[in-house]
C-alpha cells in the first residue's frame, strides 16, 4: 500500500475511534419508561423490583461494584421477562443532569416497561426538576386488572399535604382492588435499635394505619442497602436496596426481588446477584482495548 494512503487511513481511523468509543460507551441513550397494556386482565404475572443502584455507566467511575451489580440485575431481569420493573429510588448518586443521562444509557438495556421511584439522592441539587422532565411525575398510580399500584414520593423523609390528600382519595376510590405501594424511604427500620427511615415519624405512623385500614397487600421500598422484611398491622413490608450501592453490613447481599401476583395472592422471591466481572460485561471493554492497541501499533509502525 502506498505510504501516503496508509497514513491517510490511519488518520481517518484516529478520527473514527473516539466517535465510536463515545457511541458505544458514553452516549446518552434515551430511555422513555414504557407502560404495560392498561387493558391487562391476566390474573397471574410477575414484577421485578430493586433499588439503590446509584448507577454508573462504566466500571471506572466508582470504586463500588455498581456497574457490575446493576448490569447483572438487568441481564437476569431480561431473562425472567416480568410484566414490568419497578426501581425504588436512588437511581443516581446525585441529581445532576449528566448522572441521570448516564443512568438512562444503562437503563436502555432493560427490555421491560419500567416505573421509577424518586430517591433522596435523586432529589439533590435540581434532581426533582430533571427527574420530572425525563421520567414524569414523582408520585402516581396505575391499575392492571384487579390490582392497583401506587408510587409515592417520600424522598425528603416526608410526604407533602397535597400528595397525602391524593393518596387518601386514591385509596378510597380503588380500595376494592389488590393494593401495592412503592416508595423510597421505609416507614420504619426493621432492625432492632436502628432508625434509618422516614424522618417524619408521625406521618410514617399515619401511613402505616392508612395502609392497614385499606388492606394494602404489600409495601416495597429501598434506602437501606440490603434486604429486610417485616409485618406491621397486617401489611407486609419489603426493603430491597441491594442493586449496587455499598451494602449496609457484611451480612447484606446484592439482589433484586420478584413479586409474583396470582389474583388476590402474592409471593416475593429474592434473587442474589454477583458483584464481579463476567465475560458478558467484560467483552466490550476488552474489544475496545484491543482495537486501541492495534491502532497504536499501526501508528508507531507508520511513524518509523
Amino acid at each position: 500500500m502506498d505510504p501516503l494512503v496508509y497514513k491517510i487511513l490511519l488518520s481517518i481511523s484516529w478520527l473514527i475511534f473516539p466517535a465510536l468509543t463515545y457511541y458505544f460507551y458514553f452516549n446518552y441513550a434515551a430511555k422513555i419508561p414504557g407502560k404495560p397494556d392498561p387493558g391487562w386482565e391476566e390474573q397471574k404475572f410477575s414484577v421485578a423490583l430493586f433499588g439503590d443502584c446509584q448507577g454508573a455507566d462504566n466500571p471506572f467511575t466508582s470504586r463500588r461494584p455498581t456497574y457490575f451489580v446493576f448490569n447483572h440485575i438487568l441481564e437476569q431481569v431480561n431473562r425472567d421477562k416480568p410484566l414490568f420493573t419497578v426501581i425504588l429510588g436512588d437511581i443516581v448518586s446525585s441529581g445532576r443532569a449528566y448522572h441521570f443521562r448516564r443512568f438512562q444509557r444503562q437503563l436502555a438495556a432493560l427490555r421491560t416497561p419500567v416505573f421509577l421511584v424518586l430517591g433522596n439522592h435523586d432529589a439533590k441539587y435540581r434532581g426533582r426538576e430533571i427527574f420530572s422532565r425525563l421520567f414524569g411525575p414523582a408520585y402516581y398510580a396505575f391499575s392492571l386488572g384487579e390490582n392497583r399500584f401506587l408510587v409515592l414520593d417520600n424522598a425528603d423523609g416526608t410526604i407533602p399535604e397535597k400528595q397525602m390528600n391524593w393518596l387518601q382519595n386514591d385509596l378510597k376510590e380503588h380500595g376494592q382492588k389488590n393494593l401495592y405501594v412503592f416508595l423510597h424511604q421505609p416507614l420504619f427500620d426493621p432492625r432492632p435499635g436502628q432508625n434509618y427511615s422516614m424522618s417524619d415519624a408521625r406521618q410514617a405512623a399515619v401511613l402505616k394505619e392508612l395502609f392497614s385500614a385499606h388492606k394494602v397487600k404489600a409495601v416495597f421500598c429501598s434506602h437501606l442497602h440490603g434486604y429486610y422484611t417485616a409485618q406491621a398491622n397486617g401489611v407486609s413490608y419489603f426493603i430491597t436496596g441491594g442493586a449496587g450501592s455499598t451494602l449496609t453490613s457484611s451480612a447484606d447481599f446484592y439482589h433484586y426481588l420478584t413479586l409474583d401476583i396470582d389474583g388476590s395472592n402474592f409471593q416475593v422471591s429474592v434473587h442474589k446477584v454477583p458483584s464481579d466481572l463476567t465475560w458478558s460485561l467484560a467483552w466490550p471493554w476488552i474489544a475496545g482495548l484491543l482495537a486501541l492497541g492495534l491502532l497504536l501499533a499501526l501508528t508507531f509502525s507508520a511513524l518509523r
